[in-house]
Formats: C-alpha cells, structure tokens, sequence
C-alpha cells in the first residue's frame, strides 16, 4: 500500500472578468489566479486491484446526492489510463467551502497529482487535459504554478512569476452561508455585464483595472470594514464568486473582527 499526506491549496482571484455564457453553458473568464498558503489536508492509501474510492472527513460540506469532485478526478483517470485501483481519501477540511477559494477543485487536483505521481501514465500536458473534465478551476492546480493567467473556462494556464512587492495574503469571509457558483454565474448573466480583458499585472493593483464582476453582486459592505484595516497600496477584492474577500498587504494584518479568517505569507 502506498500511502501519502499531502496539502491542496487554496487560491484568490486578481481580478476576474466573465464573458457571455458559451453554448455549453460554461463562460469564458480572465483572470489571475495565485496560488495562496491556506489549505486543506489529504491522506491518501493507494493499493492497486479493483477499482475502489472511500472518501471520509467530507461528510460536512458534501451536498446530499452530489458525486465528490475528488472521487470524480480518480474515476476519469482510472478511465482514462485503464489502471485500476482503490484509494482510501481521508481529508482534513480548512479551505471554507464556497468561499471562491477553490478549496473542492485543489482537493480534486491533489487527487490527479497523487495518482500520476504513483502510476506515471499520463505526462503533465495529458494530465492538465484530463483535469478539464473534472472542473473548471482543476488545471490551475495541475500546473501546480504559483501565479498564472487563467483563459477560457479555466483551461487555459499562462504562468507567471510572482514579482509583485505583496508579502502578505488575509482572508474575510462575508457573513451567510456561503456563494453557490452556479446561482452566481446566473445573477451575473442577468446582470449583462459588459466583457473587457484585463491588463497586464503591475504594481500598484488598482480596483479599478482589476475588477472581480462578482463584487456587482455583493454590495460594499465587506469591501468597507476591510479597506478600514488596509494601507494605501494594498489591494482588496472578491476572491471568485465570493463569499471570501483577501487583501494583499506588505505588512501583516491582525485584527479580531469575525469576519477575519486569517492572515499569512505568501509563499
């Protein structure tokens, strides 16, 4: 049996500009996707023979019905490679869900990553492919880059180097129960925002170049009580369709408030 801890990390949004809704029912974005040091835990035990996938620990955030995305990416690679296997998934949850973090695609992503890692049946081009199936946000993860522009429905990765001077990374979470992507994506549609590309990064962000069209969504409230604990210079917005709002920062914040999740650096 091999059997392995890994970590899936989260990641925020740049700016994020959605475009009309595909014929497939699926939008074109442009965004930048960072890569951030807030994630959840995965055991993973592998034993090859029959194909197999227990999942525990999901129990909590699992919608009743609903196939998990993880046990998703190993059916599509089991399918794809021929290999067959069963795998034990034992996950330590810390992302929030529906949060825009994209805590669920990581998870699914670590899954591909773990699976290729032991078999070696699909090179990193095959398997970033392969995780296009699994969900939009997944091939960010695949690529396992830190900073990239993210086309497409996702699955279009350009990496980039981080060089921005942001040092620090902190997390609100918006008071509710969190953001459906789907209802999101429909409100916006309602909305009929007008589609325009985002600009090349440069220091320093400004809200205005780097937009999330989800914040039309979301009112001011949180953008507010955050702005009142950042400096001049940082940057804050929605990460995805929300409900979790970040600030890039070159000082550390700390404060109490409920809404703050927590601040690191950025790795």
């Amino acid at each position: 049996m091999i059997r392995e801890k890994v970590k899936a990390f989260a990641k925020v949004n740049i700016g994020l500009k959605v475009g009309e809704k595909r014929s497939d029912g699926y939008h074109n974005i442009d965004s930048y996707f960072l890569r951030i040091p807030f994630f959840d835990e995965l055991t993973l035990s592998l034993e090859e023979g029959e194909y197999r996938v227990e999942i525990k620990g999901n129990e909590g955030y699992l919608e009743k019905g609903k196939t998990d995305i993880m046990e998703k990416a190993a059916r599509l690679y089991s399918e794809r490679t021929g290999k067959r296997f069963s795998l034990s998934i034992d996950i330590d949850k810390h992302i929030p869900e529906k949060a825009g973090l994209g805590g669920g695609s990581s998870d699914a992503a670590a899954v591909l990553l773990f699976l290729n890692k032991y078999f070696k049946s699909l090179n990193r081009d095959e398997l970033i492919l392969l995780s296009q199936s699994v969900g939009a946000d997944v091939p960010f993860f695949v690529s396992e880059e830190k900073l990239a522009r993210v086309n497409g429905i996702g699955e279009i990765v350009i990496p980039l180097i981080y060089d921005l001077p942001y040092k620090y990374i902190s997390l609100f979470r918006a008071q509710g129960s969190g953001v459906s992507t789907k209802e999101a994506y429909e409100k916006l549609d309602d909305r009929n925002i007008m589609y325009s590309p985002l600009p090349p990064l440069s220091f320093p962000l400004k809200r205005d170049s780097f937009p999330n069209d989800f914040e039309l969504l979301e009112g001011t409230d949180m953008l507010k009580t955050i702005s009142s604990l950042s400096s001049d210079g940082d940057y804050a917005s929605l990460s995805g369709s929300g409900s979790v709002w970040f600030v890039l920062s070159r000082e550390q914040i700390n404060t109490n408030i409920k809404e703050f999740i927590g601040s690191k650096e950025i790795m």
